[in-house]
């Protein structure tokens, strides 16, 4: 696909507006229906391999499940001094996950921060940020707006221009 640069164009005049509309719509309207061609066509490739796909997955997972089992068993033998064993179709072995920290299911996250703080008051985050949501709200109160104008804060609305096309059944070219 290339891409072209974009002609500016020039003001119309009210008449010309309803054929740009036209145009506008009838270029939607036929990249709707080639979208729908393409959705189907991939459904149709899906239902075609579907089959095939399936009993490629459970081949493989019962593959995974035996070498599991097998290196588990062995894992002293095969992986006392390497993490991973080179086979000739591929290679397997076992991978450090990332650290994290876990919480005993005898205790509540608010008993573990009470208790952190006495630890090292540094394992206990405060985050503070602005409620925008709430400042969002209380656009409409003048009082309000005006402090928040004070310290350098606005509400704004951006407004976009935009077309639709009817959905209706359009003449192509």
């Amino acid at each position: 696909m290339t891409r072209t640069k974009k002609k500016l164009t020039t003001l119309i005049n009210s008449e010309e507006v309803p054929e740009q509309m036209r145009k506008f719509a009838s270029a939607t309207s036929r990249i709707k229906a080639i979208e729908a061609e393409i959705e189907l066509a991939k459904q149709e490739i899906l239902r075609k391999y579907e089959v095939k796909l399936h009993s490629l997955n459970e081949q493989r997972e019962e593959a995974v499940i035996t070498l599991q089992t097998y290196a588990e068993h062995h894992r002293e033998q095969l992986f006392s001094t390497r993490k991973s064993m080179e086979l000739p179709h591929g290679v397997m072995g076992f991978r450090m996950g990332t650290p994290k920290v876990e919480k005993s299911k005898k205790v509540t996250w608010d008993a573990v921060l009470e208790d952190l703080r006495f630890i090292d008051p540094d394992f206990v985050r405060v985050k503070q940020e602005a409620n925008k949501e709430l400042i969002v709200a209380c656009r409409n109160q003048p009082d309000t707006m005006a402090q928040l104008k004070r310290i350098g804060l606005d509400v704004v609305q951006d407004e976009t221009f935009f077309v639709e096309a009817k959905a209706e059944e359009l003449v192509t070219d």
